[in-house]
C-alpha cells in the first residue's frame, strides 16, 4: 500500500492522507508518528509538531526505509537455518505484517526469497549474490578477475558453458567462483558458489587429484562414496584409479555423476609454485559431451595450460608432450 502525505504550504503540519487513490481526511491523533514526505525527503515525527527532525536537532533527514528494510530481511533469513515465518519475522523486525508481506512478495518474485511450509527461506539469487560478495572478499577472487579473459575465450571456442573451480574452505568440495554460461538455448547451467563433491564431478575429481598422498588417503577413508545421480557406491580404489589418470594425462571427465542429463570435462591450473591453485572446466548437456569429447577434452587441457602460464607457472604441464 502507498501512502501519500499532503502538507499544507508553508507548513509541515500534514493535512491528509492517501490510501491508494482514495483521499481521506485525519486528525494528527490518528496517524502514524513516523511519516516520511520523499519528495522533500523530510520525516515527521511528531504531526502536532510544526518543527522539522532535521531543525530541532541538527541530524540529517533519515533516507527512505524499504532498501534497508529489505537487507535487514535478508539478514534475517540467513541467520535462521530453517526460515522464518511471516509472523516471526515481522517480530525480530518490529515491522507490521501487511506491509513485511508485500516486500517479501517483492523479493519472492524476483528469486531472491523463496516460501516452504509457510516458513520465507533465502532464494536462488540471494545465494547467488552472497556468493558473488563471498568471492570478492576471498584470494581467489584475484585468480577469477586473471583468469576471466581466458574462460570467456574458452567458451567462445566449446560453445558450451566454461567454469572455474576452487577447493572450498572445508577441502572436501569444490566451488565454482567463475561461470560463463553458453549463449545455446539448450546448455548446462549453475551458479556462482556452487559446490561439488571432490570424489566425482570433472572438476572435484581434478582439485583431488593434485592434493598431497596423506589429505587423499584421509578424504577417501572418511568420505561416503555414493554418486549424488544414481546412487551408486564407489570402492576407494576405484576413485584412486581415476585420480592416478587424470595426474598422468591432465584431463578429468564425469558422466552424469551429479546431475542426470549432463557432463563435464576439466584440467587443472597451477600457480607459480607449482601448486594446483584451480580448475578448468567445461560443462555440457551428455548427449553433444559425448559426441565432442576429444575435442572438448583438448580444449580445456590447452586452456588449463595457458591459464597455468599466466599465473607464472614454468614448469611441465601433466599430458603435455
Amino acid at each position: 500500500m502507498y501512502v501519500f502525505l499532503h502538507v499544507s504550504s508553508g507548513d509541515p503540519l500534514i493535512e491528509s492522507v492517501v490510501f491508494g487513490h482514495s483521499l481521506a481526511a485525519y486528525s494528527a491523533s490518528y496517524i502514524r508518528k513516523r511519516y516520511l514526505r520523499s519528495d522533500i525527503g523530510i520525516i515527521f515525527e511528531n504531526m502536532n509538531s510544526t518543527t522539522r527532525d532535521s531543525d530541532s536537532d541538527g541530524r540529517a533527514p533519515e533516507g527512505p526505509r524499504s532498501p534497508l528494510r529489505v537487507m535487514q530481511a535478508l539478514e534475517e533469513l540467513a541467520a535462521s537455518k530453517d526460515g522464518l515465518t511471516l509472523t516471526r519475522l515481522s517480530e525480530r523486525l518490529q515491522t507490521p505484517k501487511t506491509s513485511l508481506l508485500n516486500l517479501l512478495r517483492s523479493l519472492e518474485a524476483g528469486a531472491y526469497v523463496t516460501q516452504v511450509n509457510g516458513h520465507y527461506q533465502l532464494g536462488a539469487n540471494a545465494l547467488r549474490l552472497g556468493a558473488l560478495i563471498g568471492t570478492r572478499l576471498t584470494p581467489e577472487s584475484s585468480i577469477s578477475a586473471k583468469l576471466h579473459p581466458l574462460l570467456a575465450e574458452m567458451m567462445e571456442q566449446a560453445e558450451d558453458t566454461t567454469l572455474l573451480g576452487v577447493m572450498g574452505d572445508d577441502r572436501r568440495h569444490g566451488v565454482y567462483v567463475d561461470i560463463i554460461e553458453s549463449r545455446g538455448a539448450i546448455r548446462f547451467s549453475s551458479l556462482i558458489g556452487t559446490r561439488r563433491p571432490l570424489f566425482c564431478s570433472a572438476f572435484g575429481k581434478t582439485l583431488l587429484a593434485f592434493q598431497p598422498a596423506a589429505h587423499i588417503d584421509a578424504y577417501l577413508k572418511d568420505t561416503d562414496l555414493v554418486l549424488p545421480n544414481g546412487g551408486r557406491r564407489l570402492h576407494p580404489e576405484e576413485v584412486r584409479g581415476s585420480l592416478a589418470a587424470i595426474r598422468a594425462t591432465g584431463v578429468s571427465a564425469s558422466y552424469e555423476e551429479i546431475v542426470e542429463g549432463a557432463g563435464g570435462v576439466s584440467s587443472p591450473v597451477y600457480d607459480r609454485n607449482g601448486v594446483v591453485v584451480a580448475v578448468f572446466a567445461i560443462a555440457a548437456p551428455i548427449a553433444r559431451l559425448k559426441a565432442r569429447h576429444d575435442r572438448l577434452a583438448g580444449l580445456v587441457h590447452a586452456f588449463g595450460d595457458r591459464a597455468s602460464r599466466l599465473l607464472g607457472y614454468i614448469g611441465p604441464y601433466p599430458g603435455k608432450a
